[in-house]
């Protein structure tokens, strides 16, 4: 006889007290004094089935007869309502069972089974399986899809680890199979079978192999009639398996019929497809009739990302073999994909089914919906947007904005810098972006912390799925003047050096000899400038020597960059707010009226000095010819991409 953890409590508290109150049984428990009497009910009913009965007298309950039979006893796991319909689903599967026999195996009422039972059925139309309701209770269906089922189970109930270790007999639903099958893949797998994939993969194939050991020494039998043609390697593979198992006989529909899972699972570890020696061509192609008709009605061309194909297909081959049987009403995830994403799922809901000529899960839909949302927040090459950011800041502190936007959104391909007194019309643009907290855009802030990335990248994502491909070709044209961009390379690259400065070691002491160096009118107001900036902005780079000055001044007439090499190291905050000592001075200067061309130039460069690994080591420690040559490339690869 079953008994709940609470009831098996109760029943040693007994034997150990001989009399109870319900007192007592509440201390005991925890419980509820309803629930104990609820408990003391089901003993009346139940007990005497074993001799055993409850008796009450003037000091509380006892227990009376062959008291020895309670050691026989066993505790009944705590099953979730998901867990135990799952359980129930495995029995059946199996075994032919009453409403009343499934209602004392797990401990619940009758009105619970039917309950569950309910939702088991949905499962099984999901799954094209039939549960049949009369006297007796069972399930029935094709051999593989009741397979796929067990597999898929076990895999939402035991954790890799598990798995792996073997735990089949301790598992709340695994221990409702014959676990001596799974133990028996798993020993194979130890031995020397060898997969090359993750876990993940391995262990379904254990789970795949288990229950297939399990069916056949049930008598059932995969389909002779399957249409499957898998890879000679697959066929190797099950080979060797049979090999390791000796007794076990498997006939050629079942060898075929584990080679194909072994296919599906080995591709979802992430071959390139195009070299795999077992490639299924219909199955190719509905994929990519996904996306062309995903990007027809999205107006958005996905077939541009060279990563989205091999997505889908290992994910939706996966599906093949694995179905999903979560609660969907209750699946926060798919909710909130929904939510996040209404016009991809929507889109994805309704044309993933049709291609495919079966039903899908509202998991697998959500799952299918984040693939085509991570191609448009991949790269530029699906959905390029243009941007502006509207700003009361200076020219050169919004470049270094715009580099961390366009690191998280490689989709954002040109943000165009606008002052708040010279605002025009942003119609042209699909992003606004804002400093300032005031103004109706997506506010960017200084630092652009995790909690502000993840706010924009919620708003980008309903821009891009309501952006419409004719508002982009309306962008307003370009007319590149070249000769003024080689005009301003040169000046930067005539103007650039890289000097000695002795100095006391003192960042502001710094910046008043590098101006009065560079021998411009009004030296103060220039270095009050440039020091208010760093201080504003903390443009040292952690684990270089490297600090960086930058600024908009009057009195400078031409775009400038230059580098000093302190003979003192002085001590600055740093990017990540903690000090470093630096002994190298990096200088952007121009003036407040630069054009743009100048302003995209100089944004390239201090790009270069924070986002480039390898640049930021050249600006590090190189002498000036190498540094030199950095910036001639830089303004040369510049020149070629302004505009995109």
């Amino acid at each position: 006889m079953l008994v709940t953890q609470r009831e098996q409590q109760i029943i040693q508290e007994f034997l150990v007290k001989k009399t109870l109150t319900v007192a007592d049984m509440m201390e005991a428990t925890g419980a509820s004094r309803r629930t104990i009497y609820r408990d003391l009910d089901k003993f009346q009913l139940t007990l005497p089935h074993m001799d055993v009965y409850l008796r009450t007298s003037t000091e509380g309950y006892y227990l009376e007869g062959n008291l020895v039979r309670l050691e026989q006893l066993q505790e009944l796991k705590e099953f979730s309502p998901q867990e135990r319909q799952k359980a129930e689903l495995v029995l059946l599967v199996t075994q032919h069972f009453s409403l009343e026999e499934l209602a004392e195996r797990f401990a619940v009422s009758l009105p619970t089974v039917i309950s569950d039972l309910k939702q088991i059925e949905k499962i099984c139309e999901e799954n094209e399986l039939l549960l049949h309701q009369g006297d007796d209770i069972w399930i029935t269906g094709k051999e593989e899809t009741i397979r796929s089922v067990l597999v898929s189970i076990l895999n939402d109930a035991m954790s890799i680890s598990e798995a792996l270790n073997g735990d089949f007999a301790e598992g709340k639903i695994s221990s409702f199979l014959e676990t001596q099958f799974l133990e028996k893949a798993k020993t194979v797998f130890e031995k020397n079978v060898e997969i090359k994939a993750v876990d993940k993969s391995k262990v379904l194939m254990q789970f795949f192999l288990g229950i297939t050991l399990l069916r056949i020494n049930q008598g059932k039998t995969v389909s002779t009639g399957l249409s499957r043609k898998p890879s000679k390697e697959a066929i190797a593979f099950v080979r060797d398996i049979i090999q390791e198992l000796g007794g076990t006989s498997f006939n050629l529909a079942e060898i075929v019929y584990l080679a194909s899972i072994y296919d599906v699972l080995y591709f979802g570890f992430g071959r390139e497809v195009l070299f795999m020696e077992k490639f299924d061509s219909q199955f190719s192609y509905k994929v990519r009739q996904l996306i062309s008709e995903v990007s027809q009605k999205m107006d958005i061309a996905f077939i541009k990302d060279d990563k989205l194909y091999g997505l889908l297909y290992a994910h939706l081959k996966e599906t093949e073999i694995l179905p999903d049987l979560s609660s969907e009403k209750e699946n926060k995830f798919i909710k909130k994909i929904e939510a996040d994403n209404k016009k991809v799922f929507k889109v994805v809901q309704e044309v993933l089914p049709k291609v495919f000529a079966r039903k899908f899960s509202s998991t697998d839909i959500a799952f299918v919906t984040l693939h085509f949302v991570a191609t448009l927040e991949r790269s530029d090459l699906v959905l390029p947007l243009t941007a502006a950011i509207v700003t009361s800041r200076g020219r050169i502190s919004c470049e270094f904005l715009i580099s961390h936007l366009k690191k998280n959104f490689p989709f954002l391909k040109r943000i165009d810098i606008i002052q708040m007194s010279e605002i025009p019309d942003l119609a042209h643009y699909d992003v606004v972006f804002t400093t300032e907290k005031e103004l109706d855009y997506i506010y960017v802030s200084r630092i652009l912390d995790q909690k502000n990335t993840d706010d924009i990248r919620h708003q980008l994502r309903v821009i891009q799925q309501e952006a419409r491909k004719e508002n982009r070709e309306d962008e307003p044209r370009h007319t590149v003047d070249l000769s003024r961009l080689f005009t301003i390379s040169n000046t930067l690259l005539e103007q650039f050096s890289l000097e000695t400065l002795e100095n006391p070691a003192d960042l502001q002491a710094v910046i008043e000899r590098i101006v009065q160096r560079l021998g411009f009118s009004e030296k103060e107001g220039l270095a009050r400038l440039l020091l208010e900036r760093f201080e504003a902005t903390h443009l040292a780079i952690p684990d270089t020597n490297i600090a960086l000055l930058h600024g908009l001044y009057e009195t400078v007439p031409y775009p400038l960059f230059k580098i000093y090499d302190l003979e003192e190291r002085i001590e600055v905050i740093a990017m990540n707010q903690e000090k470093i000592s630096v002994n190298r001075v990096l200088l952007l200067l121009a003036p407040p009226e630069v054009d743009h061309y100048a302003t995209y130039l100089l944004g390239r460069i201090s790009s270069s000095i924070i986002e480039n690994k390898l640049y930021t080591k050249i600006y590090d420690s190189g002498n000036q010819e190498v540094v030199e040559e950095l910036v001639k490339t830089i303004m040369t690869e510049s020149i070629q991409k302004y505009g995109e």
